[in-house]
């Protein structure tokens, strides 16, 4: 019987570098994180941390807790466990952008936003009375839904049926912890409401933000927040040390590097995906397992290419030689143009430089630290004599500050994924040789 082809869609979604791991029947390995994540939705007055490096599948593990908080238990079941449990929280999600600079902005923003608590402004009484008490006074802040909820109160699109005083705070934390009091004070889900707070690092200022969680968990019940984000704990991840580990004692979920076994079931999707018409050979999938060290975005950068590669040329079988094709191409058509882009700013235009910065690589140890007598002999065995001038280079801003000094001749790079992307990709070709 022949193999029907899969469609072109089929194809090009069967991997997904673009964007994180919400489908249940996509979501590969990670059974221990959404366990302790489950557990960590139990815990009252507790709130959730996830830390781990770029590349390593945070959000795919955040939009999974947002989906067991509202009660889809699909992906216990699929990962075998068997919990007797079903939550009822009120979701909420926000990936932070540039835009948001400290704590008064991420507030702001989970206010005004109609997909975070925008809408609920309008549809508690509360909160409507005490936003049009605060305007305009706040409208600055709150651009126009202050405002608006304030001209429609009096008018007769609005009637208050209730003459009960409510509190009007001074703070924008002090607005935003009214208006959870009473959204969870509506009861309208069992267990309040769980406020997901994805890429929290790339907040400039979080400062106060410990102060704010403790005050908010002793102060209203049954609200929960998770944060996401790269730091290797919870106090960096603040950027404070006010007792930040106490408010997630026991609920910090550190996602380390995925094994092998859970890279080639991502691989395994994928072939389902496209019904089997495509096949990655054990030694292809060996050297994606090898290059990806342990970042799932990497097995999903690289399986992407492949499958296009292998479509456009006509084969079904996808094996290391093909691998190889597609790393150049990846590299030399920018698939990842940030990742890309980082690696030209650290080798500029010097053969030499790339050569010490993929010695770097090649010798990291499996703590992520980099002994420079073994980076040098590496560099050496390429030509490079004065590796430990390039290392100095490697460490500044002109050239991307990619590494840094823990101790005295010991380095890292500051992401571990950019490592993996500088170990797998081939080397530049016309880079002149320093004089």
């Amino acid at each position: 019987m022949t193999q029907k082809k899969p469609s072109l869609y089929e194809i090009e979604n069967a991997f997904q570098p673009a964007k994180e791991i919400d489908a249940v029947d996509r979501f590969a390995g990670r059974a221990r994180p959404v366990q302790e994540a489950f557990f960590a939705l139990m815990a009252e007055g507790a709130n959730i941390a996830i830390v781990g490096n770029r590349g390593i599948g945070k959000t795919s593990l955040a939009r999974q807790i947002e989906n067991f908080g509202r009660g889809e238990n699909d992906l216990l079941r699929h990962l075998g466990l068997d919990f007797n449990h079903t939550f009822d929280y009120n979701v909420i999600y926000l990936a932070c952008g540039k835009e948001i600079a400290d704590q008064e902005s991420l507030l702001i923003r989970l206010l005004t936003s109609e997909a975070c608590l925008g809408n609920w402004l309008y549809d508690i009484p509360k909160s409507r009375k005490m936003i049009s008490s605060l305007a305009p006074r706040i409208s600055g802040k709150l651009g126009t839904i202050g405002a608006q909820i304030s001209g429609e109160i009096g008018t007769n699109k609005t009637t208050e049926t209730s003459e009960e005083r409510v509190s009007v705070p001074q703070t924008m934390e002090g607005i935003f912890e009214n208006v959870v009091r009473y959204l969870v004070d509506e009861n309208l889900t069992r267990d309040g409401i769980l406020i997901v707070v994805d890429e929290f690092d790339q907040i400039d200022d979080p400062s106060g933000f410990g102060p704010f969680l403790k005050a908010l968990a002793t102060n209203v019940k049954k609200v929960k927040f998770c944060i996401v984000g790269v730091a290797a704990d919870i106090q960096e991840l603040m950027k404070q040390h006010e007792s930040a580990d106490r408010l997630f004692a026991g609920t910090i979920i550190g996602l380390e590097p995925m094994a092998g076994l859970e890279l080639n079931e991502i691989i395994s999707i994928a072939e389902n995906k496209v019904h089997h018409y495509f096949k990655f050979t054990d030694e292809a999938r060996h050297k994606i397992v090898g290059l990806a060290q342990g970042h799932p975005y990497l097995v999903h950068l690289i399986g992407k290419f492949s499958l296009r590669t292998a479509n456009i040329e006509g084969i079904r079988e996808i094996t290391s030689d093909t691998i190889d094709r597609v790393l150049s191409d990846i590299s030399e058509n920018g698939s990842d143009p940030v990742l890309e882009g980082r690696y030209r700013k650290a080798v500029a235009s010097s053969a030499q430089r790339e050569h010490v910065l993929k010695s770097l690589a090649q010798t990291q140890d499996d703590k992520g630290e980099i002994w420079t007598t073994n980076a040098y002999k590496v560099a050496l065995d390429e030509g490079v004599e004065n590796a430990s001038q390039y290392v100095g280079q490697l460490v500044t801003d002109e050239f991307g500050s990619e590494i840094e000094k823990i101790r005295e001749r010991y380095y890292r790079f500051k992401d571990s994924l950019f490592c993996a992307y500088v170990k797998a990709r081939p080397l530049m070709r016309g880079l002149p040789r320093d004089s």
